[in-house]
C-alpha cells in the first residue's frame, strides 16, 4: 500500500498549492472558483491525469432559500489510453421551487469485465466502450420537500470486446443507441445541498429504454436511494450512512448492466463484478479534526445479481477505506479530498470535489 499512500500525499499537495488561500475568500463574493488537478490510479485504468473545475454561484442574491448552483467540467487521461471530457449546468431556481440539471460528454474507456467459464473456472476479458451523451433533469417542487421531476438521456455507445479471432464479429463489435426517458420523485430534507451535516433524502427513478426512442434494446432501470445525515456533537463529526438498489429488467444489455465500484461500493475497479441488479449499504464517519482539514472512514457491503432472489446465494462484496479531506471552500462547504479503498481481491484511489453519497 506504499503507492497510494504516496499518491494521496502527492495529490493533496497539489491541491493545496492550487487552492491555497481560498478559504480566505471575500464573503461576499458572487462567484467562487475551484480548480483542481488530479492524479488517480487503479488496477484497470492504470494511472489517471485529470483537471475538475467547477464555479459556484447565486442565480438571485435576493432568494435565500435556493441552494448554491453551479457549473464544471473534466477531463480525463489515463496511462491506458481511456479518455472522458463532460461539463455540467446545475441550477436551483426561484427559492428552490425548481432544480435543473444539464451535462454533455464523450469518452472511451478501456475497461474489463469478468465471465465465468466452465473449465478454468473464469477470466477477465477487455473491452472498450466509447460514448457520447447528453441528458437533462428537470424538477419541480410539489409539496414542502417532495419534488417531481422527469428526465432524458441521449447516448451513443460502441463496444469492442476483446475476443479470440475466431469469434464473429458480431460478437466482438455491439454499437447501439441508450436513449431513455424516466421519472423520479424525491423527497429532500437535507439542510445542504452539497455537504449536509443532518436530514435524509429518498429518492426513486425510473427510467424507459425504449426502441421508438432510437434504443438499441426495451428495458427499464429502477434506483432507490436513501442517504441519512446524522450530526454527532458538532458539524466537525458527521455519520452518513446509505442504502441503494438498482434494477434493469427486461431485454438488458451489456451496457445496461450495473457495476459495483465508485461511491456503491468504493474499493472495486476492476469491473469484475457486474449485473442486472446491484444492492449496497455502507456508512461513512466525517472527522474534521484540525482547522480546514479532516479525514473520514467508510464501510460497506455489496451483492451484484441477476434477480433478488439470487442474493442468498450471491457473494457478498465487501469494502472499506479511508480519506483524506481539506475544506477548499467554507462558505459553500465545499471540500476536496483523496480516498483508498479496498475491495474484495480489489482496490481503488479515487480523487474528489465534494463527499460522497452526492449522486
Amino acid at each position: 500500500m506504499k503507492r497510494p499512500l504516496l499518491l494521496v500525499l502527492f495529490v493533496l499537495s497539489l491541491a493545496y498549492i492550487s487552492v491555497h488561500g481560498a478559504e480566505k475568500q471575500d464573503s461576499t463574493k458572487r462567484v467562487n472558483f475551484a480548480a483542481i488537478p488530479f492524479l488517480n490510479y487503479n488496477k484497470t485504468l492504470g494511472m489517471t491525469f485529470g483537471l475538475l473545475s467547477r464555479a459556484y454561484y447565486k442565480i438571485d442574491l435576493n432568494d435565500t432559500i435556493s441552494p448554491t448552483s453551479s457549473s464544471g467540467a473534466a477531463g480525463l487521461y489515463t496511462t491506458n489510453k481511456s479518455y472522458f471530457v463532460a461539463a455540467f449546468q446545475q441550477f436551483y431556481l426561484n427559492e428552490d421551487r425548481w432544480r435543473i440539471l444539464a451535462a454533455v460528454g464523450f469518452g472511451n474507456f478501456n475497461y474489463q469485465y469478468w465471465q465465468d467459464l466452465p473449465i478454468s473456472g473464469g477470466a477477465f476479458i477487455g473491452f472498450s466502450t466509447g460514448a457520447n451523451f447528453g441528458y437533462l433533469r428537470v424538477e419541480r417542487k410539489i409539496y414542502k420537500k417532495l419534488y417531481f421531476g422527469l428526465s432524458g438521456i441521449l447516448t451513443e455507445t460502441k463496444t469492442a470486446f476483446d475476443l479470440p479471432d475466431f469469434f464473429p464479429d458480431s460478437l466482438k463489435n455491439d454499437q447501439r443507441n441508450m436513449n431513455n426517458l424516466g421519472y423520479l420523485v424525491n423527497f429532500d430534507k437535507r439542510e445542504h445541498q452539497i455537504n449536509p451535516y443532518s436530514g435524509y433524502n429518498i429518492e426513486f427513478k425510473n427510467n424507459f429504454y425504449r426502441t421508438w426512442m432510437n434504443s438499441g434494446n426495451n428495458f427499464e432501470k429502477f434506483e432507490f436511494t436513501y442517504n441519512h445525515y446524522y450530526k454527532i456533537r458538532n458539524e466537525r463529526n458527521i455519520l452518513a450512512t446509505r442504502v441503494k438498489a438498482t434494477i434493469a429488467t427486461g431485454d438488458v444489455p451489456f451496457q445496461g448492466q450495473s457495476v459495483v465500484g465508485q461511491d456503491d461500493i468504493r474499493g472495486y475497479s476492476s469491473g469484475k463484478y457486474r449485473d442486472n441488479q446491484v444492492y449496497a449499504v455502507q456508512a461513512e464517519y466525517r472527522w474534521r479534526f484540525y482547522k480546514n482539514f479532516g479525514m473520514v472512514g467508510f464501510a460497506g457491503v455489496a451483492s451484484a445479481v441477476k434477480n433478488f432472489g439470487d442474493i442468498p446465494g450471491s457473494t457478498l462484496l465487501p469494502g472499506a477505506g479511508l480519506g483524506l479531506r481539506y475544506v477548499m471552500i467554507e462558505k459553500e462547504r465545499i471540500n476536496i479530498g483523496i480516498d483508498v479503498a479496498k475491495g474484495k481481491d480489489d482496490w481503488g484511489l479515487y480523487f474528489r470535489i465534494g463527499e460522497s453519497f452526492g449522486r
